[in-house]
């Protein structure tokens, strides 16, 4: 985050004499537009100077722009039309929580995004669907922080938020209907939602990340990236920082902060906007189909193999896996042909024994050799029980990565 942008985070609604200057111009500019008493409050004009960097008539074009969207795609009326209308599965799998207004008057939110599922969402509904409850989100999301900025007597007009992207794996965006989806969503929210994002943070972010925030770089305003701080999945860094700029009393500790419940994630607790009652099974990555993986009985003292081949350099190798009732061991090893002996293999992931009883595990690997890698499941080490695997492994291809909209 940028030193200009650290000093300006706790500045709430302040404005510039310039700003001042150019509000006063830019009300008289729009004044065609028959703008409601709210949207002619200095707090909603700033966003549209601000998106434009100050600029009258690209802010001016900007905003009529928007009320064009919004008239043509009856916005000012889908709360009341079709609020209740977004599938109860779409709800659960897409857990959001509230928790509260910052002391600088930020509506805060967490966003467990690594565990929504958009790939079956709109393969099951279509992008025309998904965008309409993205819509309905957004304007609960902006009611929701006007009606509680309202009960403290705030301006609450911007959102600081946390996004944890555990668990988030490229086959999200591995179809152009994923990446055209998400494309449109960004440009739907610079151009109709601007300056609504006062600071985010991005943690548990797996390697594959990279890919998709390059993808989304060039449409996302250089602004607006100056807000994004990015963690990977080192807790100690990023709960610092969640201390530090977010209201912890009403943020689950799992998260960073003081709520605990049932679970450290809140579960049960009405700051869940929406997502499953119990948040445990959710963010370990058990609320899965099992048809969604292929299923493997490991015996006892024996391992499981499973031998696959990438022919291109750079190609992604995504895995998935659990396992019914025990731990059980997992290796992945690279070898030049298939039914290497042990020792031409080369280890990527080093044998241990993990919990997949309990959690769902995921990984990822980017191949920077041609030949053969080897996902084993060991169960040797147990005398009597017979380990039960479920698994998928999926591969991204180099060319999805050099051309997004390929």
């Amino acid at each position: 985050m940028s030193d200009v942008f650290k000093a300006a985070f706790s500045s709430g609604n302040e404005y510039t004499a310039e700003e001042k200057e150019k509000l006063v111009q830019f009300r008289k500019n729009v004044a065609d537009l028959s703008l409601t008493e709210e949207e002619l409050e200095d707090d909603f004009l700033i966003k549209w100077l601000r998106a434009r960097y100050l600029d009258l008539p690209k802010a001016a074009e900007m905003l009529r722009a928007s009320m064009k969207w919004r008239k043509e795609n009856e916005i000012d009326t889908l709360l009341e039309r079709e609020g209740d209308s977004m599938p109860e599965e779409m709800r659960k799998g897409a857990a959001i929580a509230w928790c509260g207004i910052s002391k600088e008057g930020y509506g805060t939110f967490v966003v467990p995004f690594g565990r929504h599922d958009m790939r079956s969402m709109l393969e099951k509904y279509g992008a025309k669907e998904c965008e309409k409850f993205n819509n309905i989100f957004m304007l609960q999301m902006l009611k929701i922080m006007k009606e509680e900025g309202d009960k403290k007597g705030v301006k609450c007009t911007q959102l600081i938020e946390i996004c944890d992207c555990e668990g988030y794996s490229y086959r999200q965006m591995a179809t152009k209907q994923c990446r055209d989806f998400m494309t449109n969503m960004q440009t739907n929210m610079d151009a109709n939602y601007p300056e609504i994002l006062r600071y985010a943070m991005i943690i548990n972010a797996p390697k594959v990340f990279a890919i998709i925030f390059n993808m989304l770089k060039p449409i996302i305003p250089k602004a607006t990236l100056e807000k994004i701080d990015i963690f990977g999945p080192d807790p100690e860094k990023w709960r610092a920082i969640v201390r530090e700029k977010f209201p912890v009393e009403l943020i689950p500790a799992y998260w960073g902060g003081d709520l605990v419940t049932e679970d450290d994630y809140a579960s049960g607790h009405s700051i869940w906007l929406q997502g499953p009652a119990d948040m445990g099974p959710y963010m370990r990555g058990l609320a899965e189909e099992d048809a969604a993986f292929t299923k493997v009985v490991v015996a006892a003292r024996e391992r499981f193999i499973q031998e696959v081949e990438v022919p291109d350099k750079n190609t992604i190798l995504e895995w998935k896996f659990k396992s019914e009732g025990h731990d059980v061991g997992f290796h992945l090893f690279y070898s030049k042909e298939a039914r290497a002996k042990k020792d031409q293999w080369e280890d990527i992931v080093p044998l241990a024994r993990v919990d997949a009883h309990t959690q769902v595990q995921e990984g990822s690997h980017l191949c920077e050799k041609e030949g053969i890698y080897s996902l084993v499941w060991d169960n040797g080490f147990s005398v009597m029980k017979a380990k039960t695997i479920l698994y998928q492994i999926s591969f991204v291809d180099p060319a999805h990565q050099e051309n997004p909209d390929a």
